[in-house]
């Protein structure tokens, strides 16, 4: 805390020596979770509360040419040890000249256009304690330059350091009906956390596509589940080199989105392809109403099928959103995922709505209606349909 109090005392500081721009903004959670079935380890709860907060401070120079960003995240979790954490989630310098963009620190980068997974987006890890969706990040040590051209933006990327993902441990959920022991992580290089990945991106606008081309080589972000021998339901994360040529493009034409992300990545000796393809159709002023109804429609495939250490491998995905299009920003989203290879179904629901100019309500709930044995990676969480309610302020 003394160290949080010192820094934004600096940062007033520089702000009346120099004159620079300051911005401090953020926001604080309350979170409930319940979950429907016991767990397969007594000292996991049924029931958890917990509270985050996530604050950026900005400092922005002249035409906010140089600007220092920081945002830090922490939680405090009721019973879920490895769900009490922080991260640093951006620490970051940015210099901008014109067309030429310089940025190094900690920061965080998103790359995809599909809804239900983001394939071809692996530069920062999956923050997986936060979320089994994969939306929340880690943040990433890079350097980034980007020069804008009339022929599009060329992004390259060097990052000197890997964060491993985090897993619950026997406390937390969901769970599945194994523990992965982190602490004996291993890596194909043997530099380990410090390898150097490098990356490098293309993308550009057309009429109404969207395109997108990235080249990855590093340490894979999913780690592969290795089983000890000498421990029966102990498992240890692998984390292979990766080389990853991908391409995301994103089609508007009136109604509708057409979506595509696919790619092809090297590890462990062998070459395979996955893909996720789709649209979304959107039903504008639904019964004369001022609402929106949003069809989404995603066919999720890995050449691997069912020996893929990934969830989607040969799935459609079905959703609907709704947008009320008020004053308090209410959306629902509602769908489901089937798997074609064992029939194994879940479903999802999730919604929002502003309480006031500061406050959100946040609902999640998902559920798995039918999970085959065969389902390797679905099975063994199989007891851990949960709801989520969030509260959030925002400042």
């Amino acid at each position: 805390m003394r160290s949080y109090a010192f820094l934004i005392a600096f940062c007033f500081y520089v702000h009346d020596l120099y004159g620079v721009d300051l911005d401090i903004e953020g926001e604080f959670e309350f979170e409930l979770r319940s979950f429907f079935h016991e767990s397969f380890y007594d000292q996991a709860r049924n029931n958890y509360a917990s509270i985050s907060s996530l604050i950026e401070l900005g400092i922005y120079g002249d035409n906010d040419k140089h600007a220092l960003i920081i945002k830090t995240f922490v939680r405090g979790d009721s019973g879920d040890s490895r769900r009490s954490h922080g991260d640093l989630r951006e620490a970051k310098y940015r210099y901008v000249n014109g067309d030429f963009e310089l940025t190094l620190g900690v920061d965080k980068v998103f790359w995809g256009v599909a809804e239900f997974v983001h394939l071809v987006d692996i530069i920062n890890q999956t923050d997986f304690v936060e979320s089994v969706d994969g939306e929340q990040k880690l943040g990433q040590t890079m350097m980034r330059a980007s020069y804008v051209s009339k022929i599009g933006t060329f992004t390259g990327f060097f990052m000197p350091e890997f964060k491993p993902r985090n897993f619950s441990e026997s406390d937390g959920r969901p769970m599945a009906d194994f523990l992965v022991d982190t602490s004996r992580e291993f890596y194909q290089s043997s530099d380990g956390r410090n390898h150097h990945d490098f990356a490098f991106r293309y993308n550009n606008s057309f009429d109404v596509w969207d395109l997108g081309l990235s080249y990855f080589k590093g340490t894979s972000r999913e780690p592969l589940l290795v089983k000890e021998n000498l421990i029966a339901d102990l498992i240890v994360p692998y984390y292979p080199q990766r080389e990853q040529f991908s391409v995301d493009i994103q089609a508007t034409l009136d109604s509708w989105l057409l979506k595509l992300e696919a790619l092809k990545q090297s590890e462990v000796s062998t070459s395979i392809g996955r893909l996720v393809a789709g649209f979304e159709y959107t039903y504008y002023g639904i019964f004369h109403s001022f609402s929106d109804l949003g069809i989404v429609v995603e066919y999720m495939w890995d050449e691997r099928k069912l020996e893929a250490p990934t969830l989607f491998n040969n799935d459609i995905g079905l959703g609907l959103r709704w947008s009320a299009n008020d004053t308090d920003s209410t959306v629902l989203l509602a769908g489901t995922i089937y798997d074609l290879e064992t029939s194994s179904m879940a479903l999802f629901l999730e919604a929002e709505r502003r309480l006031s100019n500061q406050l959100k309500l946040s609902f999640e709930a998902r559920f798995q209606i039918s999970v085959e044995e065969q389902d390797r990676i679905l099975y063994p969480l199989r007891n851990e349909d949960f709801l989520r309610l969030q509260v959030t302020y925002y400042f």
